[in-house]
């Protein structure tokens, strides 16, 4: 019987607390809209009780005060109610008893209201505007976490201890197994017929020289080796030390001594690793550095979304010319505008990689003006790079001025391949260039590096 994932959370639970984040996401809102644009009017309270709490608490937080109201609008009678904490202690209301109060509400909207004294800023205090400003923005975000539609972290595959295989076809299954989930990059499903790059793991044919993917040099007389994955394998062993592969049920592995491989110098002219699609984007190096780059996105968004948000309230709180309304819904705008392009750049970095051919290439001049005088115009050169997709769609890359890497680096009918993880292109036929850009910081190297010089991290190629 299989066994159900423990993490995986209940869906009334999660409905529930949805509701609780909605109403909390809700009741911030409400507050801080009614005391900027609410109406008010004259109600009449006429249920009141005052609960006694805690004689340690903070200001405004020792009594529960539990009160229902009346108020009318447009000649119809709207009722409302109301909990909150304060350290308020009125009588208890009498039956038939009443007392008159404030009311904020919305013209358009009457059924949202509150007592006026709650959307007050002097009575809130300092921390409980900056509770309102911010708890909608973390509520919304934690909505987002609890639903599966936002995750803050990538889970940690738990690696499961791995029992040497008996026979070939469990080594098969377990070899597919590896590859689905990424456990081990290193290794691909193998058959015992195939063989693969020992550099990319491309599969090659039987009679090749060279791997179409890598170039990587392959000697056919040298077949001493685990058949699986290539290692060298100790005198007398029967089990492969690196993948654990069973070699009594692999074809004979020739067990004399390996020659030594003569040396082959690097040279400048050669290229045949400079034609094809890297596969290196797969490596542990580049994964992590993607993972890293992924962080550093959400670190990013969070600092644009908060400094706004507090910031431009606190400025409004300390000057006097700079009016607290209109501060706050700046500040609120600005960063939820920062909240929805850095979320749709984080699921943009989630996508999978194209491929396409260069299109067409042109540029504009263009000119923009910079405030109301006309001194401050000025001209600039927009140059534009034009995709076709395999897919059919069309991409562009739009650069200015000395800007133009990509516009300069690219020529029409190039193939090239777009890394979302990066933002950035990779070049099918780079054996006639001098230069090459690192894949994860945009660096420009020489095509004789094999690592970036400002990140080294190793270079698509």
């Amino acid at each position: 019987m299989a066994k159900k994932n423990s993490k995986r959370i209940n869906p009334f639970i999660r409905i529930l607390v949805s509701a609780v984040l909605l109403f909390a996401v809700y009741q911030s809102i409400s507050t801080i809209s009614l005391a900027l644009w609410g109406n008010i009017a004259r109600g009449t309270v006429d249920t009141y009780s005052s609960r006694y709490d805690s004689r340690g608490a903070d200001t405004n937080r020792s009594r529960t005060i539990f009160k229902s109201y009346t108020f009318s609008s447009a000649g119809r009678t709207y009722r409302g109610y109301v909990t909150y904490l304060s350290d308020e202690a009125w009588p208890r209301l009498e039956e038939g008893e009443t007392r008159s109060e404030l009311i904020r509400y919305f013209a358009f909207l009457p059924y949202i209201n509150k007592p006026a004294e709650l959307t007050d800023f002097d009575q809130m205090g300092a921390f409980g505007l900056i509770y309102h400003i911010s708890a909608p923005v973390l509520a919304f975000m934690l909505l987002l976490v609890v639903n599966g539609w936002l995750t803050l972290g990538k889970q940690k595959r738990q690696r499961k201890a791995e029992t040497v295989p008996k026979s070939a076809s469990n080594w098969f299954r377990r070899d597919t197994y590896i590859a689905e989930t990424g456990e081990d990059r290193h290794l691909s499903t193998r058959s015992d017929n195939t063989m693969y790059c020992r550099q990319c793991g491309q599969k090659i044919g039987n009679d090749s020289a060279f791997c179409t993917a890598c170039g990587f040099r392959i000697e056919q007389d040298d077949i001493s080796g685990c058949p699986s994955c290539g290692a060298e394998i100790p005198d007398g062993a029967d089990f492969c030390i690196r993948c654990g592969a069973d070699l009594s049920t692999m074809p004979t592995v020739a067990k004399q001594e390996k020659r030594p491989e003569p040396a082959v110098p690097h040279r400048q002219d050669d290229t045949a690793n400079l034609v094809g699609f890297s596969q290196r984007y797969r490596s542990p190096e580049i994964l992590a550095a993607g993972e890293k780059n992924r962080k550093s996105s959400i670190g990013c968004m969070w600092v644009l979304v908060f400094v706004p948000l507090l910031g431009f309230p606190l400025a409004g709180l300390l000057m006097d010319d700079f009016p607290f309304g209109e501060s706050l819904v700046i500040g609120v705008g600005i960063s939820l505008i920062m909240l929805v392009v850095s979320l749709l750049r984080l699921k943009a970095a989630k996508k999978p990689l194209w491929e396409g051919t260069v299109l067409d290439k042109y540029s504009k001049e263009r000119s923009e003006q910079r405030g109301h005088s006309e001194s401050n115009g000025r001209t600039y050169t927009e140059y534009t790079t034009v995709i076709r997709t395999d897919s059919g769609k069309k991409k562009t890359i739009v650069e200015r001025d000395s800007m133009r890497h990509m516009h300069d680096y690219l020529k029409v009918g190039d193939r090239v391949r777009f890394h979302p993880m990066f933002g950035t292109y990779e070049k099918y036929d780079k054996s006639k260039d001098r230069i090459i850009y690192c894949n994860v910081c945009s660096m420009l190297n020489k095509i004789s590096n094999d690592r970036c010089d400002r990140c080294d991290n190793p270079l698509f190629k």
